[in-house]
C-alpha cells in the first residue's frame, strides 16, 4: 500500500487527446451490409409501406424509430430497440423474422451502438446524396486531380525557413498573423528523433554525444549537418523497420487469426509481418512495395527465394478478417472479396470503394459497377489462408514454398516419427470411410462419433503434411495466386450474392483513371498485376498523396489530411493542399523512397520546433493545424512497452523466428485454443513480434489503444482511462522493468542515483524541484520501512522511484 500511495503521488496525468473517428468505417464494413440485406426490404423507402412505421435507410429515420419508439439510442444498448430485436431479447419483436443473425454480427451491432452509432449517411450536414454520378464532374474534386507542382509561396521572414517545406508552413502562419515558437533544445531533438524513427528512446550516451555536437554547431547549416548524420544513423538501424513496419501493419490490418464469427489462429501470418519489416529496412521503393503486395506472385523473379518472398508479400490480401463459420460458400467468398477491395482501396488510394457494394457510393463519384469491376479481379484470385477443415466451415490451403530459401521453423523428425504420423493419418482416414459406409448402410452411429472421426482425420492429415518425405519441416505461407481462368462477374443487386444484375467487365475506379482507361486492358489472368501497376503509377493522382500524408501523420501526429484513410467527400480537406502536392511530387522524385521523404521532413525547421504553448497562437489555432509548434502526443502502445524494456536493460533486439503462437496450437479460440494461454505469452523482444490475435491482444497493447486489425486503421485512437494507470502501477511486467532500471542505476555506482535514473528514463537530468521531490520520496520510504535491512530499503526505495518514473506522463509522451 505504501508503494502504491507513493507512486500515485508521483504520477503525472495523461494529456487528453480526441479519439480517432473510426465509426464510419465500422458502420460501412459491419452494419450497413446487414441492414441492406435483412432490413431494407421491409423498412426503407424501397418498401411500399414501412412495417411498424420503422425505416432504417438513413441515420435520421433510424434514430427516430417507428411506432414502438427510437430504434437506436447512441451509446445505450439497453434503450436501443434495434439491438433488442436483432438479439431476440423480446419474443414480440425479433428481427430478422426468418432467423437470428450470427452472434458475431449481433456483437457488431452492440459495439456500434456503444461507439455512438456513427452513420455517415447523415453524419455530416450539407452532403447531398447523389441522384446520378457524373464521373467527369467528379474528376474536378481536388483528390482526383493530378498533383500540380506549386510555386514556392512568398514569406515575410525569409531567414526563418530551412527548406521549401518550411516556406509553405510559414506562409500559412503569416497569413493568419501567427509566429512559430522557438526551436526545440538539443536533448529534446535527440529523443524525438529516436522515438519517431526507431520507436525507442536514446541511451544517455547517445543523448550526451549528439546534444554536444548540436550545441557545438554554431550555424544553422552546421546544425543541419549534425542532424543529417543522426537521421542517417537511425534510418539505417534495423530498429527502423520494426517501428515503421508496425505503422504499416496498422493499415494492412495484419492479424494472426481470422477474427469474425469463428476466430481461428493463423500461425503462418508472421511471414508477412517479417516481409514488411524487411521492406522498410531495405527502403523498397513504395511503388514496388505496392505491386509486391497485390501481385507479387505474378512478378518475374531472379531466383526461387525472390519468388517466395514475393508470394509472401501477397499476404496483404490474405491476412484480413474472414467469416470462416459462414455456411454459404458464395456469401463467404463475396465477403472476403469485399474485405480485399476495402483494404486495397483505402490503404493505397484513401478511397472507400467498398461503400459501393450495395448501391452507388452515396457521396463519392463511384458507381456500383466500379466496385464489381474490382471484384472481378479479386474473384479471379485464389486466396490461401490455410485452415484445417476441422477448424472451420470455410477452410482452404496454404502455399507451399519449401526449398526456396525462406527461414524454416521447426526441426527435422526421424523416419520412425514420420512413419508414425503417416500411419495415424491412414488409420484416421480409413475410420472415416468405414463410418461413412456404415451410415450409408443404415447403421445408427452417433453424430458425435462421426464428427470426432472427421476431426481426427483432418488433424492427422495436417500433422503429416507439415513434413516432406524426408522428415524436414515444410515451409508454408499465406498469400494469393491466380485462378486457372478469370471468373466472370455480375453486379449483385443490393449486394446480395444470389441476385444478379448486368455483367461487369473487370477494371479500375473510373474517377481516378484517365477517361476511357478504366477497363482492364487484358482478358488473361486475374488482372491483379495490371491493377497493382495502375495504383503504383506516378500518374495515379491518389497514391503518392496518400502515402506522403501517412508519413506526415506519423512524423507530426496528424496528417495534412487528418482522415488519412479517406480522401473522399466525407473525409477532411487538406490543411496545406499545395504542400501536399509538393510532398507527393517529391516522393516520386525520390524514386518512391520512404526513407528519403522522412529524411526531408525531419530536417525541416517546422519538425524541429519546440512543443511550447503560445496563448495567442492557441486562441487562433487550438488544433495546431497550421503547425506553429510540435504538438506533444502519446507514444504508441508498442513504443511505451519497448521503451520500458530498453531502459530496464531487458530488451532482446534479436528477431524471434516464427510466431509465439506455436505454443498454443491451432484451432478456434474458445474451443481448442484458449485466451488465457495466449495472454500468458510474454517475451522481452520488441512488441511488433508479440502475438497479434484479433480480439485477444496483449494486455498492455490493448489498454494503450493498439488496433486489433479488424479494419484499416491509419490513425489510432488515443484514450485515457483509469485502467491504464492501474495497469502501470500494478502490472508485474512494469514492476519487473522498474526493478531492471533500478539495477542499472545501482550497477552504475553513481554518487547521484537520482540523476542516473532520470538520464536513463528521460534522457535528461532532474530539475531542482524533481530532485527535491525524489529526495523527500526516498526519505519517507525509508522512514516507513524501519524493520528492514538498510541495503534492502535502499534498493526497494530506488525500485519504487524507478517505477514512478516509468509510470509518469513524461515517459510515454513524445515532445
Amino acid at each position: 500500500m505504501r508503494f502504491l500511495i507513493a507512486c500515485c503521488g508521483l504520477l503525472a496525468s495523461l494529456s487528453s487527446a480526441s479519439a480517432q473517428q473510426t465509426g464510419d468505417a465500422f458502420f460501412e464494413a459491419k452494419i450497413r451490409p446487414v441492414l441492406v440485406k435483412h432490413c431494407y426490404g421491409c423498412h426503407s423507402d424501397e418498401s411500399k409501406k414501412a412495417k411498424g412505421g420503422l425505416k432504417v435507410d438513413t441515420r435520421a429515420v433510424l434514430l427516430k424509430g417507428g411506432d414502438s419508439g427510437a430504434a437506436v439510442v447512441p451509446k445505450s444498448v439497453e434503450k436501443s430497440l434495434l439491438y433488442k430485436a436483432v438479439a431476440y431479447q423480446d419474443k414480440a419483436m425479433q428481427m430478422p423474422p426468418d432467423g437470428k443473425l450470427p452472434e458475431a454480427v449481433i456483437a457488431d451491432f452492440k459495439k456500434w451502438i456503444e461507439m455512438g452509432a456513427p452513420d455517415p449517411r447523415g453524419a455530416k450536414s450539407g452532403l447531398a446524396v447523389q441522384a446520378k454520378i457524373d464521373i467527369a464532374k467528379g474528376r474536378e474534386y481536388w483528390a482526383y486531380r493530378a498533383p500540380a507542382k506549386p510555386s514556392l509561396p512568398a514569406v515575410r521572414d525569409a531567414d526563418w525557413s530551412l527548406t521549401d517545406i518550411d516556406r509553405f508552413i510559414l506562409a500559412g502562419l503569416e497569413q493568419n498573423k501567427l509566429k512559430p515558437v522557438k526551436d526545440a533544445d538539443a536533448r529534446t531533438l535527440v529523443r524525438r528523433l529516436h522515438l519517431t524513427l526507431i520507436g525507442l528512446p536514446p541511451t544517455p550516451e547517445a543523448v550526451e554525444l549528439w546534444s554536444a555536437r548540436l550545441a557545438a554547431a554554431n550555424t544553422p547549416k552546421a546544425k543541419q549537418e549534425v542532424m543529417s548524420k543522426l537521421v542517417d544513423e537511425l534510418l539505417t538501424s534495423p530498429r527502423f523497420g520494426e517501428h515503421w513496419g508496425r505503422h504499416w501493419m496498422d493499415v494492412a490490418r495484419f492479424g494472426e487469426s481470422t477474427g469474425g464469427d469463428a476466430n481461428n489462429v493463423t500461425p503462418h501470418a508472421w511471414r508477412y509481418r517479417d516481409y514488411v519489416i524487411d521492406s522498410f529496412n531495405a527502403d523498397t521503393p513504395y511503388d514496388r512495395f505496392i505491386i509486391e503486395q497485390l501481385a507479387g506472385d505474378l512478378l518475374p523473379a531472379a531466383n526461387p527465394k525472390e519468388f517466395a518472398t514475393n508470394v509472401v508479400a501477397t499476404g496483404f490480401l490474405a491476412t484480413g478478417v474472414k467469416l470462416v463459420a459462414e455456411e454459404e460458400g458464395r456469401r463467404f467468398f463475396a465477403d472476403m472479396v469485399d474485405e480485399q477491395i476495402d483494404a486495397t482501396t483505402r490503404v493505397f488510394l484513401g478511397t472507400t470503394v467498398s461503400c459501393a457494394r450495395c448501391h452507388d457510393h452515396k457521396f463519392d463519384p463511384i458507381p456500383q459497377t466500379d466496385y464489381y469491376a474490382l471484384a472481378g479481379i479479386f474473384r479471379s484470385t485464389e486466396t490461401h489462408f490455410g485452415l484445417m477443415k476441422a477448424q472451420a466451415r470455410q477452410a482452404n490451403t496454404l502455399i507451399d514454398l519449401t526449398g526456396m530459401g525462406l527461414p524454416v521453423v521447426g526441426q527435422p523428425i526421424a523416419k520412425e516419427q514420420l512413419a508414425k504420423l503417416k500411419d495415424e493419418r491412414d488409420k484416421a482416414a480409413a475410420l472415416v470411410d468405414d463410418i461413412f459406409r456404415k451410415r450409408r448402410a443404415g447403421d445408427q452411429i452417433a453424430q458425435s462419433v462421426w464428427l470426432r472421426s472427421r476431426t481426427d482425420r483432418d488433424r492427422t492429415e495436417f500433422a503429416y503434411q507439415q513434413y516432406d518425405e524426408k522428415g524436414n519441416p515444410r515451409v508454408f505461407a499465406m498469400g494469393v495466386q491466380d485462378r486457372e481462368l478469370p471468373v466472370e462477374t455480375w453486379l449483385n443487386v443490393r449486394g446480395e450474392p444470389d441476385k444478379f444484375g448486368p455483367k461487369v467487365p473487370r477494371g479500375f475506379v473510373q474517377v481516378v483513371a484517365k477517361p476511357g482507361k478504366h477497363t482492364l486492358p487484358t482478358t488473361k489472368g486475374s488482372g491483379r498485376l495490371e491493377l497493382a501497376k495502375w495504383i503504383a503509377s506516378p500518374e495515379n493522382p491518389l497514391t503518392a498523396r496518400v502515402m506522403a500524408n501517412r508519413i506526415w501523420h506519423h512524423l507530426f501526429g496528424s496528417g495534412l489530411v487528418r482522415s488519412v484513410d479517406d480522401f473522399g467527400v466525407t473525409g477532411e480537406q487538406p490543411s496545406h493542399p499545395e504542400l501536399l502536392d509538393h510532398l507527393a511530387l517529391r516522393f516520386v522524385e525520390h524514386k518512391w523512397s520512404v526513407k528519403a521523404l522522412i529524411r526531408e521532413i525531419v530536417l525541416t525547421r517546422t519538425w524541429q520546433l519546440a512543443g511550447d504553448n503560445d496563448e495567442t497562437n492557441f486562441a487562433t489555432d487550438p488544433d495546431n493545424r497550421l503547425l506553429w509548434r510540435m504538438k506533444p502526443r502519446r507514444l504508441t502502445a508498442e513504443a511505451i512497452r519497448d521503451s520500458m524494456l530498453l531502459v530496464s536493460g531487458h530488451l532482446d533486439e534479436k528477431r524471434p523466428l516464427g510466431t509465439f503462437l506455436v505454443s498454443v496450437g491451432e484451432g478456434t479460440i474458445g474451443r481448442s485454443v484458449f485466451e488465457p494461454e495466449i495472454r500468458k505469452i510474454e517475451a522481452d523482444c520488441r512488441s511488433v513480434y508479440l502475438p497479434r490475435v484479433r480480439n485477444v491482444l496483449p494486455e498492455m497493447l490493448d489498454l494503450f489503444d493498439a488496433p486489433d486489425a479488424s479494419l484499416v486503421m491509419g490513425v489510432r485512437e488515443t484514450t485515457t482511462s483509469p485502467l491504464q494507470g492501474l495497469y502501470l502501477m500494478n502490472s508485474p511486467f512494469v514492476r519487473r522493468q522498474a526493478e531492471g532500471l533500478a539495477s542499472r542505476v545501482l550497477a552504475a555506482k553513481s554518487e547521484d542515483p537520482i540523476t542516473t535514473a532520470h538520464l536513463l528514463a528521460y534522457g535528461r537530468p532532474p530539475t531542482d524541484k524533481q530532485r527535491a521531490t525524489a529526495n523527500d520520496f526516498m526519505t519517507n520510504f525509508k522512514r516507513a520501512a524501519t524493520t528492514e535491512k538498510l541495503s534492502d530499503i535502499d534498493r526497494r526505495s530506488l525500485q519504487a522511484y524507478c517505477h514512478a518514473l516509468l509510470c509518469s506522463a513524461e515517459f510515454r509522451i513524445l515532445n
